[in-house]
Formats: C-alpha cells, structure tokens, sequence
C-alpha cells in the first residue's frame, strides 16, 4: 500500500512557526539594542543637562557675590550673605593669591613709580572643562583657553578720569554652600594721598592685571578706554597705557633734552637749559600721518597757498616751495611725510599753523614778521634739524629726539627744543626768546586715551562659610 503523502499545509504551518519564532528574538534583539542607544544618549543628554543647569545657577549665584561685595566693600552693609546653593558635582574655592593688578606712573618728576601691587584673589567654582571666577570686582569665565567677561569689574574711564576701587578677596577656605561678605579693614587710598596728588601731567599711566582671565581683562580695557593694551601669554597678563596730558613751559630760547647744548664762539643763548624733560613728538606725528593715510586730510599737491582751515597732507618732500597760509579761516595743520626744507614759510592770520614732519627739516625764511606762538613745527625722531647761512626761524620748533645744528648768521625767534643742539656763529647768531610760547599746548599724547584725574583704592574683604 504506498505511503501517504505530506500534506502540504503542514510544511506551511512549520515555516509559519519558525518565522514567528526569529520575529520574537529580532524584537526582542531590537529592545535591548534600543534601550542600550537611549541609556547611552540619554544619561549624555541628562548629563549635559545637569552640566549646563548647575553652571547656570552658578553664574547667578557668583554675579550675586559680585553685587554683594560691593555693598560691603564700599560701605553700604556691614555683611551680606550669599548662597550657592547646591551646584551639582562643581567645586567652589577661594585662593587668595590668584589674580595680580600693578599701576604705574611715568613721568618727568617722580619716575617710575609704583602705585599699586595687590593679589586679587579670586573666588572660582569649576565644573569639567568651566571655571566661573569672581576677581577684582567682576566675574569671568573660562572654557577651555578662553575666557570671557560676565559682569565687569571695578574698573571705571570717563572724560579723563581713571576710577579703580579695587576689592581685594581674603579667605580662610570655602566648604558649604553659603557664604558671609564682610569688610576686613577700612578702605586704603592709595592715590590720591598725602604724597600723591591730582592732576597728572606729563608721562603715562599702566594699569597690568595677572590673572586666568587675562584675555577678557584686556577685551574690556580696549573696550572700556579704547587704549592701546598689549599681551603677555607667557606672564598671563594684560597692560592697558593711558596718556597724561603734556602740561610743560617752552620757558628757554633753545633747550636740549640729552645731548647738551653746543656753543662755538660764545656761550649758549640765554635762556637756556640742558637736560630739560620733554616727551617724544613721534607719536602724535605717526597718528597724523595714519589719520591722513585713512582719508581723514585735505590732498596737499603742487598749490602751496592754503586759505582755508584744515589738514593737509603730501607723501613728497616739500624743497625750495614758497608757502602762503592765511588763517583767518582758522587753524591749519601741515603733514609730510617726508622732509621739510621750504624756501620760504609765510604765515598771516589770527589762528595757528602746525607742521608734523615724518623727516628732515631745514629752514630758509619760516614766518619773518610774523607772531612766534602762531607757528609751530614738530620734527619726528628719524629727522634731523638745520638752520644754515641767514635762516630766520619765528615760531616754536620742537624736536626733541633729534640733532639740530644752527650755522651763520641765522635768526631765532621764540623757542627751540632739540635733542642735541650744536650753534655756531656766535655771536652774529640772533637768539630771542618769545614769551608768547611758553604756554602752547601740541597735543602730544597722539591718540591714545588721557587720564587727568587717578583715584585709586584697596579694600579687603573676608569670604567665609556662612
């Protein structure tokens, strides 16, 4: 009897079991492969999460800190409270060594002289890769190599005025999550004092920070002053220079600032001084320059007459030309960069007439007749100065970094300031000082930011677990 065939719906249900069976491992397989995706993304994500929730109220918690020391630096509370609550996996400290502010002063009078040199001290609270940091008044930032300002720091420029009401941080360590602010001593004035005095004149201002956070100090003093700051990576520091305004007398007929004065034939022309303190013309001739560079000046060409107010410029040397200004229309400044040696300079008018000259000057007939305080020329220290046979000089001249030779029987009138000064002819050489220049202002600060007026201070404050 033949054997029965199988039936082919058995096949069927076979293949129909084993492929539920491989649907139930691959669900199964995909379930634990899905959950292992969201427990890895999802702790980052919670983690970058907690990260940024934690560095968040820390930063409002340290801006806090900022506004309440304050308070208590400057007098307005006895004692303030801060609490930081608690930020998660960061860590809070106080070094009171961290952070450095230097202030200079340079000038003809006192020197060099070091006004301030005070630790900081900062406040920081860390979690991975960012430090939020309360220092020297303000609170900043760190990721990584950079760093940034949060609140600014007790650093204030205004029309002239440098305010620095430094809070200095003093600890005895840092271990709960709130803190008392209370003032350790009574505020140090450190400038002006009983030996230091307002206004400045004549030199610079340094203000240097050291810290962590030095490129964000130094953002905010370029911004803040819009002085010139410079770098140190290797210190970590920031320097900000401030100008004071240059108030010296041109009281002498010739003054030499290092090389002496030089007589041949007689002695030096009364007045006189040798070694007098007078600052550096080349600034405020390059800024005139670069401002002119950039389009901000009249096009001096071939026209030597000049009848109407403003700044002219030429790149040539200006030899032998013959100048008429009249300045009735007001004050007119001459720029060349280059050499200036006119045949002749004829000034008319109630308003003044400024020459910057980048190189050498040498003058033939410069303003006869005219009033000396009404002319005056700026020599740059890459030029030097000449005055040959029967030159005539009315005005002031001020060269202060450069060799001048005076040869003949030239005429002076008004006042000179050189860097050497060497006269011969004398006594045919006809020297006249003109009190009407005693008083001129050049403006030789160039463009960099003044300060008149310096205030600064020191105050400690303790920072305790409160």
């Amino acid at each position: 009897m033949p054997m029965p065939r199988p039936s082919l719906d058995r096949f069927a249900r076979d293949r129909t079991a084993q492929s539920e069976t491989l649907a139930v491992l691959l669900l199964v397989a995909l379930t634990v492969v899905g959950s292992g995706a969201v427990v890895v993304f999802g702790a980052g994500a919670i983690d970058g999460a907690t990260t940024s929730a934690d560095i968040g109220k820390a930063e409002h918690a340290m801006t806090q800190l900022d506004s309440k020391t304050s308070l208590v630096a400057h007098g307005s509370s006895d004692t303030q409270r801060v609490g930081f609550g608690r930020a998660g996996r960061g860590a809070t400290a106080v070094d009171e060594s961290s952070g450095r502010m230097i202030v200079r002063v340079i000038n003809g009078t006192n020197g060099n002289e070091t006004i301030l040199d005070e630790q900081l001290g900062t406040v920081t609270y860390e979690r991975g890769s960012t430090t939020l940091a309360y220092q020297g008044g303000g609170v900043w930032r760190r990721d990584g190599n950079g760093s940034t300002m949060v609140s600014p720091p007790e650093f204030h420029y205004q029309q002239g005025t440098l305010t620095l009401p430094l809070v200095r941080v003093r600890s005895d360590g840092l271990s709960g999550h709130a803190v008392r602010i209370t003032q350790r001593a009574p505020t140090d004035g450190q400038f002006p004092n009983a030996t230091r005095s307002n206004p400045l004149t004549e030199g610079q201002v340094y203000v240097t920070v050291q810290s962590d956070y030095y490129r964000a100090w130094g953002t905010y003093f370029a911004e803040r002053t819009g002085g010139n700051v410079t770098y140190n990576h290797t210190d970590e520091s920031a320097t900000v220079e401030l100008v004071t305004p240059f108030k010296g007398e041109f009281d002498n007929i010739v003054a030499s600032t290092n090389g002496g004065i030089t007589a041949n034939g007689g002695d030096p022309p009364t007045p006189s001084q040798a070694g007098a303190d007078y600052p550096s013309a080349d600034g405020r001739i390059e800024d005139r320059i670069d401002d002119c560079r950039g389009g901000g000046c009249n096009s001096w060409e071939t026209d030597d007459e000049f009848d109407d107010a403003g700044t002219y410029y030429t790149e040539s040397d200006v030899k032998n030309d013959e100048i008429e200004v009249n300045t009735s229309d007001g004050d007119v400044h001459l720029v060349v960069n280059g050499s200036f040696e006119p045949k002749t300079v004829d000034v008319t008018g109630p308003n003044n007439v400024t020459v910057y000259v980048r190189n050498d000057a040498d003058f033939g007939e410069a303003n006869e007749g005219g009033s000396a305080e009404r002319f005056r020329v700026l020599v740059h220290s890459s030029g030097e100065v000449d005055m040959d046979g029967n030159a005539i000089f009315v005005g002031l001249l001020y060269a202060p970094e450069s060799n001048v030779d005076l040869n003949g029987n030239g005429v002076l009138v008004g006042g000179l300031v050189g860097g050497s000064v060497e006269i011969n002819g004398l006594p045919a050489n006809d020297f006249g000082y003109d009190p009407a220049v005693r008083d001129i202002e050049l403006n030789l600060g160039g463009a960099e930011p003044r300060v008149l007026y310096l205030h600064v201070s020191v105050t400690s404050v303790d920072i305790e677990n409160g």
